[in-house]
């Protein structure tokens, strides 16, 4: 299969995903590229790092459970300071915190990510951010350090703001039972980053230390992740969401009698990934919504291939299956 042409067309694409690329149109790429231009997102070149990623080997991440079921706001919450979002007998409740504003969008999704890895794997609740922010950028898949108004440096340092002074609750609630855990993101956060001059090293280490709470849930209920298809498909924040979703929710319907399946509605997925919850009895949002939602699932299919799922008319029906990081890949 030709993945690309030289001339930009992803005609072939279509055909082996037909409706992957529906509704989009590419602008034609820069030539020859500018250097800039090398970092520049475009819908040909997610995909084809999507179709890039081999099968084995991968690169091993973490997302606490309650966070891959519960997604954080996509867009700009503007002056609230409060954010619910319910899914079953989950709740998250985010609090903005000291003179920030909620953190949203796409950064936030891969900041826990990256921070749920590290708590993960070291076991500690001091992490450890590095000596330049451009080398921090890199760990989360941001190759362009461009400092603009509207650049990923200026975003990200007003996301590691928003995100690491706000406090969450997390809300497990049947009939009954209630259990409820609230911390704060981060107790302390130490940022010696010169955000002038992205890849200056600084003397001291930036760190930030978990809220004790948060950290013990992130320990006890891990959701393994590959690090390569969340920075592949960084630029979404729905893709994001639907990946963590259904790392947990697949392999939760594996059982030792076979694979079960689940069906939603898109009203329920809209009530739990949309932009705004209270508009999933709108049949002209919904709809909109899962336009987008089954091109992201196109995408992840092209690096996740045992995904499987099924659209009746009105549902999402996915199944059991192995998910993106085998367990074996995993270990102890």
């Amino acid at each position: 299969m030709t993945r690309k042409r030289d001339d930009g067309d992803l005609s072939s694409i279509s055909v082996f995903l037909p409706g992957i690329m529906e509704g989009v149109n590419l602008a034609p790429l820069p030539t020859p590229e500018t250097p800039q231009g090398l970092h520049h997102h475009t819908t040909g070149k997610q995909i084809e790092k999507l179709l890039a990623i081999p099968q084995d080997s991968p690169d091993i991440g973490f997302m606490t459970r309650l966070l891959a079921l519960c997604s954080l706001p996509r867009t700009d919450p503007g002056n609230r300071l409060q954010y619910v979002r319910e899914t079953g007998p989950y709740s998250l409740v985010m609090i903005a915190g000291g003179r920030n504003k909620l953190p949203y969008g796409n950064l936030p999704r891969l900041l826990l990510a990256w921070v749920c890895t590290e708590a993960v794997k070291t076991k500690s609740r001091e992490l450890q951010l590095g000596h330049s922010l451009a080398a921090f950028m890199r760990e989360l898949g941001m190759m362009s350090d461009s400092g603009g108004s509207r650049a990923d440096r200026t975003r990200l340092r007003n996301q590691i703001d928003r995100l690491f002074n706000a406090s969450v609750q997390l809300i497990y609630e049947t009939p009954g039972r209630k259990r409820t855990i609230s911390s704060t993101v981060a107790d302390e956060t130490d940022l010696w980053w010169d955000y002038k001059s992205p890849t200056q090293d600084t003397l001291w280490q930036s760190r930030i230390s978990l809220g004790e709470r948060l950290f013990q849930e992130i320990i006890a209920h891990p959701v393994p992740l590959d690090m390569r298809i969340l920075k592949a498909m960084r630029r979404s924040s729905l893709g994001l969401d639907l990946y963590m979703w259904l790392s947990y929710k697949t392999f939760s319907l594996l059982t030792p009698s076979g694979a079960k399946s689940q069906q939603l509605s898109w009203h329920q997925l809209y009530a739990q990934f949309g932009k705004d919850p209270a508009a999933a009895g709108d049949k002209g949002t919904v709809d909109n919504f899962r336009t987008d939602a089954l091109r992201e699932l196109r995408k992840l299919k092209l690096c996740w291939p045992t995904l499987d799922y099924e659209t009746p008319k009105g549902f999402l029906k996915i199944r059991g299956c192995m998910p993106s990081v085998p367990p074996k890949a995993i270990g102890k």
